[in-house]
């Protein structure tokens, strides 16, 4: 298990190390093409799934941890803005606007990061059939049968040409849309709503565990009130898995491993279809992503400063 999560922390690393490589290139077209920033993700999941449309309720499978409320407005919202349009049955589909808007920014950005990439074709290539192979194997699961966020992820990447740095970035996507999968997949039998399930998860990480700061650090994105956290944090101390301590909350013994174990089904969950590699490949696996990290942080360093 210790080596899958060490390849597991590199591919978390080895994405974040292709986007700032287009950075440059990528921001004014953000700031060209969204009038705001929160259209960007639905715009972009309506773009995945399409011709089928998106609703709150397919967002909220995919991000369980947003308030409904607040996705129905960005949506309706983005359709004002004209990235989406709104069928009768509260479906949403992406319009002309949304569709060119995040074709031409992921085409630039494939294209860019293809025209700077130094990493060497052969270890390219090899890479991209290992991260191929996992996806694959991910795909066939049964976690991704049940959960949608792979499903999202894979089947609405446009197409690119194979074994390129923009093909890893998509293997790379599909591999975390399958970690939020397995996450939710993990948790979800516990028998709370995702704000309950995110409020436990950071009382007992410990650093925002107050209703103040969980609405502070959390509602730009999630779209919950304090009063909202002052609910949840009732919730959790009723449950017996967090309690009051002075003027914050700290998890109980049961919250501690209840959220210890819903980490450990993640991790089971994640790693059950990397059986498909061996632990040659395993190690190799690793060798070349820390190669093209490597790669990747070299091509940045040497980037005029903005």
């Amino acid at each position: 298990m210790e080596n899958l999560t060490k390849v597991r922390e590199l591919l978390g690393q080895t994405s974040q190390s292709i986007y700032p490589l287009a950075r440059g290139v990528l921001q004014p077209m953000f700031e060209e093409y969204f009038t705001e920033q929160r259209f960007y993700v639905p715009t972009f999941i309506a773009s995945l799934v399409s011709p089928k449309p998106i609703s709150t309720a397919l967002l909220g499978e995919r991000t369980p941890y947003r308030n409904p409320d607040f996705v129905e407005i960005i949506l309706d919202d983005a359709v004002e803005a004209g990235y989406l349009k709104k069928e009768n049955d509260g479906n949403y589909v992406i319009s002309d606007k949304g569709a060119k808007a995040i074709s031409d920014v992921h085409l630039a950005f494939y294209n860019h990061v293809n025209e700077i990439n130094q990493f060497p074709a052969d270890k390219m290539k090899t890479l991209s059939s290992l991260l191929g192979k996992l996806v694959q194997a991910c795909t066939e699961s049964e976690t991704a049968k049940k959960r949608v966020c792979l499903n999202i992820s894979h089947n609405g990447h446009p197409k690119v040409e194979a074994n390129t740095l923009a093909e890893i970035d998509q293997h790379l996507d599909d591999l975390n849309a399958f970690r939020d999968d397995a996450h939710i997949a993990a948790w979800k039998p516990v028998g709370v709503n995702g704000q309950i399930w995110e409020t436990l998860s950071f009382v007992w990480e410990g650093e925002n565990n107050t209703a103040a700061k969980l609405s502070e650090h959390l509602s730009p994105y999630r779209g919950y009130t304090e009063d909202d956290y002052v609910q949840a944090l009732n919730d959790l101390a009723k449950r017996g898995w967090i309690e009051a301590s002075a003027d914050h909350y700290i998890v109980t013994a049961d919250g501690k491993e209840l959220r210890q174990e819903a980490e450990l089904a993640t991790d089971q969950k994640t790693f059950e279809p990397w059986k498909v590699i061996s632990e040659d490949e395993l190690a190799q696996l690793s060798e070349l992503l820390t190669g093209l990290i490597e790669t990747n942080q070299e091509i940045l360093a040497a980037m005029p400063e903005e």
